[in-house]
């Protein structure tokens, strides 16, 4: 399988639905993760806390692809899979998608 199909199933198992075709490739993810993770250790941490928990409740996770707000654009396809998932927050499916990465990544 190509690394899009087994990125997409393996993040499936983890609750995580998203066309293959719209996964990017694993240098974008893992520096759009990276940009996300910088981003959310600037913040102050009861900001950091609502929106975290805002995520289980309200489509937000997607405003990090807004090209206003610049953080991760490039992986706006996951950051919308992120919002149709339901019951987790922003930090549990920030770290699924990295271990997912790694997985993947390893198997190649």
């Amino acid at each position: 399988m190509a690394f899009d199909e087994d990125f997409a199933a393996a993040l499936g198992q983890r609750g995580i639905e998203m066309d293959a075709a719209d996964v990017p490739a694993p240098d974008v993810i893992g520096g759009a993760l990276d940009n996300i993770s910088g981003f959310m250790s600037g913040m102050d941490e009861a900001v950091r806390e609502g929106w975290d928990e805002s995520s289980v409740d309200f489509a937000v996770c997607s405003v990090l692809a807004d090209p206003t707000v610049n953080i991760a654009p490039e992986i706006s396809s996951i950051l919308a899979a992120f919002d149709r998932t339901p019951n987790m927050r922003l930090t549990e499916l920030l770290q699924a998608t990295r271990e997912t990465l790694d997985q993947v990544q390893g198997q190649v």
